[in-house]
């Protein structure tokens, strides 16, 4: 075995730690799996290890910064799955409580049809009540309005208030 089998192998041996790390620890265990796996057919496949080693120069050829900016715009990205992931889930809630909300709007305006009804009915007793004390105070027939003084029920006379 070469020198860069022996790589690739330490290489998949890391990635497999890695795997056991993201099961212990209930965490993704997508990049690691993958990992292991490109690993360990680049061990035992000489010409798909020519084909990873070709990609991975030409992807990290050139400066220094270029190969610092990709891995910056690779973690930027990673960031945004967990917002991505959060809006497709708020939609689907969204169109779940739209489909309550209708539901229970159908519902209330059938238990309040009948109150509506009822209310109504009490409005018009309402309004029958009132045109006929109108009437009544128009013809001339009012209570005669109470007689003497009410009682006090400060046991002194005026006081002085302060503020």
């Amino acid at each position: 075995m070469t020198r860069e089998v022996w790589v690739w192998c330490a290489l998949a041996i890391a990635a497999l730690v890695w795997c056991g790390l993201a099961t212990a620890s209930g965490g993704g265990l997508l990049i690691p799996v993958l990992f292991a796996g490109l690993c360990a057919i680049c061990a035992t496949d000489g010409p798909a290890r020519g084909r990873v080693t070709r990609l991975i120069g030409k992807a990290f050829s050139g400066p220094a910064w270029r190969s610092a900016l990709i891995l910056a715009g690779a973690l930027m990205l990673i960031q945004l799955l967990p917002v991505e992931l959060a809006l497709l889930m708020a939609g689907d809630v969204l169109a779940y409580v739209e489909a309550v909300a209708a539901v229970s709007l159908i519902a209330a305006n059938t238990r309040l049809r009948p109150l509506v009804r009822a209310m109504g009915a009490r409005g018009r007793i309402f309004v029958s009540r009132l045109r006929s004390c109108a009437k009544t105070i128009r013809q001339g027939r009012t209570r005669s309005p109470r007689r003497g003084k009410p009682p006090s029920d400060d046991p002194g006379g005026p006081a002085w208030a302060f503020a």
